[in-house]
C-alpha cells in the first residue's frame, strides 16, 4: 500500500498523462503540479498538539588575526 503523496502523484501523472494527448509528461511537472494541488490529511503535527522546535545552530566567532 503506497502513502497518500505517491496515490496523489499517480492520479495527478494519469490527469496530466491524457491532457498531453501523446506528448512526453515530465515527472518534475507533475510533481510540481501535485505539490499545489496536494492536501495533508491524518495525523500531523498540528492535530496532535505537538509542535516543531527550531535546532540551534553554532555561532562562528569572526577569526582575528594578531599580528
Amino acid at each position: 500500500m503506497a502513502n497518500a503523496w505517491r496515490e496523489h502523484v499517480k492520479k495527478t501523472m494519469s490527469e496530466m498523462k491524457a491532457m498531453a494527448h501523446g506528448k512526453t509528461v515530465m515527472l518534475r511537472d507533475v510533481l510540481k503540479q501535485a505539490g499545489k494541488t496536494y492536501k495533508k490529511s491524518g495525523k500531523s503535527a498540528a492535530s496532535t498538539g505537538k509542535t516543531m522546535k527550531k535546532k540551534k545552530t553554532a555561532k562562528r566567532r569572526k577569526s582575528s588575526k594578531k599580528r
